[in-house]
C-alpha cells in the first residue's frame, strides 16, 4: 500500500513541476512585472463604479468582483496594463474595453 502512495506522490509532484507559471502577485516597483493591484479596482456594478475614475480607481466587470486577486503590470491606477485575475483553473486575462456609460473597464472574458 505504501508504494501505491508514494508512486502517487511522486507523479503528482511532478505534474505540478511540469505546469508552465502563472502570473503571481507580489508588491515591487517594477512596471514590467505582475504586482496586486486588487485595491486599485472597484466592481462596475457598485455605486463607486461612476466616480472610480475621480478616485483613481480602475473598474473590473468580472464574476468575482475584487474578491480574487487581480495582477497587474504597471506603476499606478491610471498606467497599469496586461491585468489578469485569479480564478478557480489559474489566472485568466482581463481585457480593457470602453463600456458606455462606465467608461474604461477591465472585463473577465474566460
Amino acid at each position: 500500500m505504501s508504494k501505491k502512495v508514494l508512486t502517487m506522490a511522486a507523479v503528482s509532484l511532478g505534474a505540478m513541476l511540469c505546469l508552465p507559471g502563472v502570473a503571481h502577485a507580489e508588491p515591487n516597483g517594477d512596471p514590467a512585472k505582475y504586482a496586486d493591484f486588487t485595491a486599485d479596482f472597484v466592481p462596475a456594478n457598485t455605486p463607486d463604479a461612476p466616480n472610480a475614475a475621480a478616485q483613481g480607481k480602475n473598474l473590473i466587470m468580472s464574476p468575482y468582483g475584487i474578491s480574487r486577486t487581480i495582477a497587474c503590470r504597471g506603476t499606478s491606477a491610471a498606467d497599469v496594463y496586461d491585468c489578469m485575475q485569479e480564478d478557480d483553473l489559474g489566472w485568466i486575462t482581463l481585457r480593457k474595453m470602453d463600456v458606455p456609460g462606465l467608461g474604461p473597464t477591465w472585463t473577465y472574458f474566460p
